[in-house]
């Protein structure tokens, strides 16, 4: 006898157990033309980013970010690249010229671990005018780079100038590194023969 071709039932669960349906995934719609069009000039402006034309790619990411309010992903995007290019069309920020320019910089570079540049900048403020602030500073930065020598020195100098900064100087955690050393301790505990 022939078989027939029967349609096979579904398994059914081990006893006691339900069986689990998957749920087929959801179909998307397809994007608006408008969408579409908005993603060919995202794209469009990416690549003028990338051959680093900033001024051509700013425009271009200000209309997208603009025109597409209501899809946030990109229009948040548009946004962050556009900020980008006009950053980077931003003029350079002015060297600075005077002492407390300087001296401010030279805080900020020493604060992101710039300690090459912070020094240069105190030793150009030291130049024009010196200062027991800016020697301390420059103290402090030269205490971060392990230069006890140079440090100590310029913190003397700056304690002679002005004799608070030794009790400053004493609870800074700039001067963690060169704590330890004699120089450093003569300065803030000064001997007959130090002070």
């Amino acid at each position: 006898m022939p078989l027939k071709n029967k349609k096979a039932a579904p398994a059914k669960p081990a006893s006691g157990r339900k069986a689990i349906k998957i749920a087929e995934p959801p179909v998307r719609a397809p994007h608006s033309e408008a969408y579409e069009a908005a993603l060919t000039a995202y794209g469009e402006a990416l690549d003028l980013l990338r051959k680093k034309d900033f001024a051509a790619a700013l425009p271009r990411f200000r209309a997208v970010e603009k025109q597409n309010r209501n899809e946030p992903e990109l229009a948040d995007r548009a946004r962050t690249y556009a900020t980008l290019c006009e950053r980077k069309l931003a003029p350079p920020a002015a060297a600075p010229q005077s002492v407390d320019e300087r001296y401010y910089l030279a805080i900020l570079r020493g604060n992101q671990g710039r300690y090459d540049e912070a020094a240069a900048l105190l030793d150009q403020a030291l130049s024009a005018e010196p200062s027991p602030r800016v020697l301390y500073a420059r103290a402090s930065i030269r205490a971060l780079q392990g230069k006890t020598d140079q440090a100590v020195a310029d913190l003397r100098a700056a304690i002679s100038g002005e004799p608070l900064l030794r009790h400053q100087a004493a609870n800074d955690p700039d001067y963690e590194r060169i704590r330890n050393e004699a120089a450093f301790i003569d300065v803030i505990e000064p001997s007959h023969a130090g002070a």
